[in-house]
């Protein structure tokens, strides 16, 4: 048995998240991807509030998830049977092994928000729990705004857990629903609720509002609880819940606990940035553990430390959550560092010869012109690819037109036509958008289409690439009073997001520059990955 279990509601609690909104589909994937990480309950969604859910349940009953199923929903309505409230009949057509219930313990809620009595309510949570024991349920009873209760005064929320464990709850778990609780008072009370609980697990379920979700599941854990509820991400209502991508890493790398194993762990990295993007709400660049900076070193020391022991200045070892290490460059002339990046993409820099040479030269270039790629590393691989032959250039520009017109009175439209060479083949493609960038991006992905018959399999990986990101700076070059732009772009494909730049004096030529690179770059290395040679 796990020493903690867990109880991951990105798919109920997430949904409550502003500009968060999934399909059946999405939660389809997502509860998959979930799976994977050795999740030990999957709350799929709120069949009472979002009737849609009912397909989810019934669709995903055909996944063959090793994590339990489990639908949520709330206590009776107050002078309400359980088998004729509407919440709970939805709940039953869910057809879950598990169910997972939630009941005020807060006065302040029951009085003013419930509008019931404190005894009514009581009796709500009995019967409600004492219905799905009834019917053969595993019932996760939490106590909503438990903490909240608590602050205000014991006697009562403790009296709405005592209900749930006399109804036969399987497990209780502590609220934190605003968000206010600090770590002390978690894990006073934790402590009270284990030690009433007895034999029954005691969990908790934290919001962020205040910045302490991790911390305060942490200090339960500390008093005794032996289950989590959070979302990969920290996905949930307001600020959001105990994010799993946070707190996964510490439960089992800096205390011992084995909640998931070694290999599940290894794919926090890759999963928690294909929910993410799949979500397309949050930015990972600095996610503790799983963010693409984490583990990012730029300083000269600071470099030269983490080559000499990472635990210098890394918390944990980057591949044990599926992360990567990065060493930032401050000039890529400095030779130990150029070498340790490129050593990581398969060149070794460190011989004297003359193809080294020229490589660390043509680099060295780029540097005067300001070129960086700290973060931009999808540009300098593929600079890097170019200069030792691991790319072949199968896309050349021959001519590109971009220009702005106006229709009717008031409706500006950017058109964008493009002569390309593809595998040496000529396609000549037009389009039209609401901006430069982004019909940059749409007549450089339709030439690309143009030629599927080359692209084979790769036409799909084409059609799926997305523009997530741009960033534009100015600077003046070292050395120089020639101002120009400084442009990242970031492409997505659905599994992973990667980062091109490009520098010019003219801001269109700089998006340009980023954008080929970044489809360049995303084309050659997903054929490598599957073991295609562009035709």
């Amino acid at each position: 048995m796990k020493p903690v279990s867990l109880l991951d509601t990105t798919l109920r609690d997430g949904a409550l998240a502003e500009g968060v909104s999934f399909t059946p589909e999405d939660k389809l994937e997502i509860l998959k991807l979930l799976d994977a990480l050795e999740i030990d309950y999957l709350e799929a969604g709120w069949p009472y509030q979002f009737p849609e859910d009912l397909e989810v349940f019934a669709r995903a009953r055909e996944l063959g998830l090793k994590g339990k199923l489990t639908v949520f929903g709330s206590t009776r309505r107050p002078e309400t049977p359980p088998s004729r409230d509407p919440n709970i009949r939805a709940m039953m057509r869910a057809e879950t092994e598990v169910v997972h219930v939630y009941g005020k313990a807060w006065e302040l809620h029951v009085e003013k928000v419930v509008r019931t009595s404190l005894e009514e309510n009581l009796r709500m949570v009995r019967d409600t729990v004492a219905f799905f024991k009834d019917q053969g349920k595993e019932v996760l009873f939490t106590a909503e705004h438990f903490f909240d209760a608590c602050r205000r005064g014991r006697d009562y929320p403790l009296s709405v857990v005592q209900a749930a464990l006399e109804a036969g709850a399987d497990l209780i778990d502590l609220g934190d629903s605003n968000g206010s609780a600090l770590p002390s008072e978690v894990k006073k009370s934790t402590r009270t609720v284990v030690e009433l609980a007895g034999e029954v697990p005691v969990g908790f379920h934290g919001h962020n509002d205040s910045g302490l979700a991790v911390a305060n599941a942490i200090s339960a854990i500390e008093a005794g609880a032996r289950h989590v509820q959070g979302s990969v991400g920290g996905y949930g209502a307001r600020c959001g819940i105990t994010d799993f991508a946070t707190l996964l890493p510490i439960l089992k790398l800096r205390m011992g606990l084995e909640v998931v194993s070694d290999e599940a762990l290894r794919k926090l990295t890759p999963i928690t940035r294909r929910i993410v993007n799949k979500i397309g709400v949050g930015d990972l660049d600095y996610h503790p553990f799983v963010g693409y900076k984490v583990f990012a070193h730029r300083t000269h020391a600071h470099i030269a430390a983490v080559l000499s022991d990472p635990e210098s200045y890394e918390p944990i070892p980057p591949e044990a959550v599926g992360n990567e290490r990065r060493l930032l460059l401050p000039g890529i002339a400095q030779a130990s560092y150029l070498e340790a990046l490129a050593s990581r993409l398969g060149v070794d820099l460190t011989e004297d010869t003359a193809a080294n040479r020229r490589i660390k030269e043509e680099l060295l270039r780029l540097e005067k012109e300001g070129y960086t790629y700290e973060d931009a590393e999808a540009s300098f691989e593929l600079v890097l690819g170019k200069l030792t032959g691991r790319f072949r250039p199968w896309i050349e520009v021959e001519r590109l037109r971009l220009f702005e017109v106006i229709r009717g009175k008031l409706q500006p439209v950017v058109e964008a036509s493009l002569r390309v060479k593809l595998g040496g083949r000529t396609e000549y493609v037009a389009a039209e958008g609401e901006g430069p960038v982004r019909t940059l991006f749409m007549v450089l992905k339709d030439a690309l289409l143009e030629e599927e018959a080359g692209l084979g399999e790769l036409a799909g990986y084409v059609r799926a690439l997305s523009l997530k990101a741009v960033r534009v700076r100015t600077f003046y070059p070292r050395g120089t009073r020639e101002l120009k732009a400084r442009v990242t772009i970031t492409l997505a494909d659905g599994e992973r997001s990667f980062t091109t730049i490009g520098i010019s004096g003219d801001l269109i030529q700089a998006v340009w520059q980023a954008l080929l690179d970044g489809m360049e770059y995303g084309l050659y290395t997903e054929a490598e990955r599957r073991n295609l040679v562009l035709s």
